[in-house]
């Protein structure tokens, strides 16, 4: 009889899935066979100096992409840069076989990107956590094995999780599975004592993101109490439970049912609550993350730590009883009933959304936007919501399951990566001029705590914790201020000129503009040796999702900058930034000015923060960003003209009719200055080839761009 066809087990001819030799990912350590693979690389491609003809212009071509796709959505990380963009500056300053390498590599999205692409990549974080996303990120997965993975792990660990989000019906009385409950902080209102759910406290929204609470029972006695989050929270309150019944016949089985929990706390009967105790008071299954947070200082864990973080110390205590012990199971029988690459790859998939279980999970009454979690904090919100933590397992598993469909569509060979934990600032491992093109994206002095957000996953998982004094970061409650950042940065950039090769290029990626942390990476930079490779175009990454930030702040690049920077070869002159600081306000206002004025000479009808892009990489470019009006500046020269709509909104910036003559006059002046240099070049040309009836357009054009 004919074996029955099988669609999970895939087609007959599946193309065997490549590994990633065990050699090429070294945990929480630095790699020890990282020299080994680096001097792999220089036999197969030697570096002759005095035969390279390695001759590539300046990138010059702003990028706008998506973060929305199969691939970015695998797994969250800070700052995240989309691969696809990154993978048009390594096919632009590298050829196939080439050795890239991101020695601050986060989610890995620069060596992705060059195997990709065809390339040999080196990924290198001292966060144990980023290297792990990267290993997972950059290791092909047959999909029909994982999803057979996944359905073992779920029925190992049915009973459990059935037992831990079972609730009752209201419509058959029987057996339910609880998918989501929201909880809410109580607050005493000041006026009558009564603690009252903020969950139930009338709102009203006071800004674009505050809101003004109200205490109902006072609100019901004609008195608007408001009710104070800078006072005691007394303790959470579940308010609202989402099901659905486990029974087929009942309505209730095919569409989510809510129901409300009572309050006040005396209502001790409720099934629910007893069974929401018997969860607190069961003994848990797996490990817990029964540690501190990075460590306690005057009541401080850390930068992060603020009045709304209550009495959490551990990194257990920002799950409740329940999501808890769901995530230690899953975790715990991972690791016990699989191996290998799968094993990875199922962890990979319950840290992409631990914190997400946690109670930085935010509520909201948006329906398309129900979740509220704020990305790149460690921010408890007073209103809550617990999910069912093997049900959002499900829809991670799914959305793997499409990003290794798009990484395996490209043929990646992870035996082309090697990944180390290890600090920038010692790449002693890595042979001088041996590495071709370097895309990186440097810490952001304080505005992104690595290490603290980071610690929940690097907890879980039983991954080194230890580092954090070996951090780039500037973080006045572990004692780091910007010099420890600067004089870190300066190791790490000095090594990264050790080891390209001369004539290679480095691009650093960076958003931190706004506060003159660019101004001093420039100088770092340009201290170490490298020429800024300046290509007369502000060079970007724009994505369609943005930060908070970057869509309320008026005064903020709104895309990462992007500036190239070569490394000069043996005997070449090399351009310094001159950094006098001589400038005084007068002159220092012309200059940014003039750089207004030509930007939208050249691109008349700019968004303003395109505009403020343009100045911001113009002044960091030559070491002299400082505190200036932009708006003021702006509007002296150019004036805006409204519009309703927009891809980027906001209205459109035009040179004023006055500026224009100035603007003329400029360019006339310049093209003056042009012909003549090349009506000079022509008589020599002529002078010097006697028998030529004229010269060649091509001299001409060649001389104009090199000269002129």
């Amino acid at each position: 009889m004919a074996k029955k066809y099988d669609p999970q087990a895939g087609s007959l001819f599946k193309k065997e899935v490549p590994k990633m030799p065990e050699s090429h990912y070294s945990g929480d350590k630095p790699n020890p066979n990282l020299s080994d693979f680096v001097e792999q690389h220089i036999k197969s491609k030697p570096h002759d100096p005095s035969n390279d003809n390695y001759d590539v212009p300046t990138f010059d071509k702003p990028i706008d992409t998506k973060k929305t796709t199969a691939i970015y959505n695998m797994h969250t990380y800070w700052s995240k840069k989309p691969h696809d963009a990154i993978r048009q500056y390594i096919r632009h300053y590298t050829d196939p076989g080439d050795l890239v390498l991101d020695p601050l590599c986060g989610s890995g999205g620069t060596a992705l990107a060059a195997l990709m692409e065809g390339r040999k990549a080196i990924a290198i974080d001292r966060s144990p956590a980023a290297t792990f996303i990267t290993k997972n990120y950059c290791m092909p997965v047959d999909i029909y094995q994982l999803q057979k993975a996944f359905r073992e792990l779920k029925e190992k660990v049915k009973s459990e999780i059935d037992w831990l989000y079972e609730t009752h019906c209201d419509r058959c009385g029987g057996k339910a599975d609880v998918y989501a409950t929201v909880y809410s902080a109580t607050f005493r209102c000041m006026r009558c004592l009564s603690d009252i759910p903020l969950f139930h406290a009338e709102s009203e929204k006071t800004g674009y993101n505050s809101v003004t609470y109200f205490c109902p029972r006072c609100s019901s006695r004609g008195v608007r109490e408001k009710i104070s989050l800078r006072t005691e929270r007394r303790g959470d309150w579940p308010m609202v439970i989402s099901y659905t019944c486990r029974s087929a016949g009942c309505p209730n089985s095919k569409e989510m049912t809510e129901r409300s929990f009572p309050f006040p706390r005396e209502t001790r009967d409720y099934p629910d609550l007893i069974h929401i105790e018997k969860i607190k008071n069961r003994p848990i299954v797996g490990s817990v993350p029964n540690i501190p947070m990075m460590f306690k200082e005057k009541g401080k864990w850390g930068l992060l730590q603020r009045p709304y973080h209550g009495d959490i110390r551990l990194v257990k205590d920002f799950y409740s009883d329940r999501n808890l012990r769901a995530v230690s199971v899953i975790i715990d029988t991972i690791k016990s009933a699989f191996s290998g690459e799968i094993k990875d790859t199922l962890l990979f998939a319950i840290q992409a959304i631990s914190m997400n279980m946690s109670k930085l999970q935010g509520y909201s009454t948006n329906p398309r936007f129900p979740n509220n979690m704020m990305k790149g904090t460690l921010y408890t919100p007073p209103i809550w919501r617990e999910y069912n933590v093997l049900n959002w397992l499900e829809g991670k598993i799914r959305n793997l399951t499409a990003g290794y469909k798009s990484i395996g569509e490209a043929s990646i060979d992870p035996r082309d990566v090697i990944i180390s934990t290890q600090s920038v600032c010692d790449l002693s491992n890595i042979p001088s001029n041996s590495i071709d093109y370097i895309f990186t994206d440097p810490p952001y002095s304080y505005k992104i705590q690595f290490g603290e957000l980071n610690f929940m996953w690097e907890a879980w998982l039983g991954l080194a914790s230890d580092w954090k004094d070996e951090e780039i970061i500037v973080n006045d409650n572990r004692g780091k201020d910007e010099s420890n950042w600067a004089d870190m940065m300066r190791l790490g950039i000095r090594e990264m000129y050790r080891v390209l090769r001369p004539g290679r290029t480095m691009s650093l990626c960076y958003h931190d503009s706004s506060e003159g942390s660019w101004s001093l990476l420039q100088d770092l930079v340009a201290e170490s040796g490298f020429i800024s490779s300046y290509s007369g175009e502000t060079l970007y990454i724009d994505t369609d999702r943005k930060s908070w930030k970057q869509l309320v702040a008026d005064k903020v690049t709104k895309r990462d900058l992007v500036i190239n920077f070569r490394k000069p070869r043996a005997g070449e002159v090399t351009a310094t930034i001159a950094i006098t600081g001589d400038e005084d306000k007068t002159t220092f206002n012309e200059k940014v000015s003039q750089i207004i004025r030509d930007y939208l000479g050249s691109n008349p009808g700019i968004t303003k923060d395109r505009v403020y892009d343009e100045v911001v990489s113009r002044m960091v470019r030559t070491g002299q960003m400082e505190a200036h009006n932009f708006d003021e500046l702006l509007g002296q020269v150019a004036e805006e003209a409204k519009i309703e709509s927009g891809k980027n909104g906001g209205g459109r910036w035009y040179l004023k009719e006055t500026e224009l003559v100035i603007a003329d006059a400029a360019e006339n002046a310049r093209e003056d200055a042009a012909a003549e240099k090349l009506n000079v070049f022509i008589k020599g040309f002529l002078k010097k080839n006697l028998g030529e009836e004229g010269v060649h357009y091509s001299d001409i054009f060649e001389h104009y761009v090199y000269t002129v």
